[in-house]
């Protein structure tokens, strides 16, 4: 009789665990297999797009190829999207995916998230002369800003007594600085990298910056040596400068050096 329970048990035990979904990689399945599949955007410049020869590439696809490298593993692309990260991930298409992603209690639900790597930022920047490092420092200087935007909340609530001129949007704020009609903007961090691309001799350093909003590596849930990998690749790597490095090559600024984790 306990014999047949035993096997009545195992059996249920095994459809149960087949009912759980794709077992997560775990790091010495990535480092057996030689390979660590890895998902990057495609739609998210600076973060990833498509270069002329239609190969990802851009910060995360940086970010991406240092893992490889730290694992002594070939790296294998594989492009995605927003709307296809997560479930790319959870039916165990990918090991990892590093695509500009933010860790809410939503997704942590559904996937792990690592420590941050990099950062978006807004905050308001202007060319060297103008010698503002906080909201505090402002004084006669008009700053150009996108009405109603997180960047137009954030300043108003730091400095309610600046002289703030708005647009309509980000396209029409920037067009204000480049002519000269007003002396700072306040903006995402990636924005001021592209008018600079894109208008040499243009100068848009960070004067001060209103908000942060970090980027996680997402894994399945489950493969705690593999996160605890990840949090340590972040870290060595934020202590060796690199991951700023590759940041201020995509974004035009370092990260800060209180950059929070997780």
């Amino acid at each position: 009789m306990l014999r047949k329970i035993a096997i009545t048990a195992a059996a249920l035990l095994t459809m149960g665990l087949g009912l759980t979904g794709p077992a997560a990689a775990d790091l010495q399945d990535i480092l057996s297999a030689g390979k660590v599949r890895i998902g990057v955007p495609i739609d998210v410049p600076p973060f990833g797009f498509v270069d002329e020869n239609n190969q990802p590439t851009g910060l995360d696809v940086d970010v991406a190829n240092l893992v490889g490298e730290a694992l002594g593993v070939e790296v294998e692309l594989q492009q995605i999207t927003g709307a296809n990260r997560i479930p790319y991930l959870v039916t165990d298409r990918l090991d990892m995916v590093i695509s500009a992603m933010g860790a809410t209690p939503e997704r942590a639900q559904q996937i792990a998230f690592s420590s941050p790597y990099s950062a978006l930022s807004i905050g308001v920047f202007g060319p060297d002369e103008i010698a503002v490092s906080s909201p505090a420092d402002l004084g006669s200087e008009t700053i150009a800003v996108a009405r109603g935007t997180t960047q137009d909340l954030e300043l108003t609530a730091a400095a309610p007594d600046a002289n703030i001129q708005r647009f309509d949007d980000d396209a029409t704020a920037a067009a204000a600085f480049l002519s000269g009609q007003v002396q700072l903007l306040a903006t995402a961090n990636v924005v001021a990298k592209d008018l600079m691309d894109k208008n040499p001799g243009v100068v848009l350093k960070p004067k001060f910056i209103l908000r942060y909003s970090p980027t996680h590596i997402g894994i399945q849930q489950g493969n705690p040596e593999l996160l605890r990998w990840l949090d340590t690749f972040v870290f060595y790597h934020l202590t060796t400068g690199k991951l700023s490095e590759i940041t201020e090559k995509w974004l035009g600024q370092p990260l800060p050096e209180n950059f929070p984790s997780l």
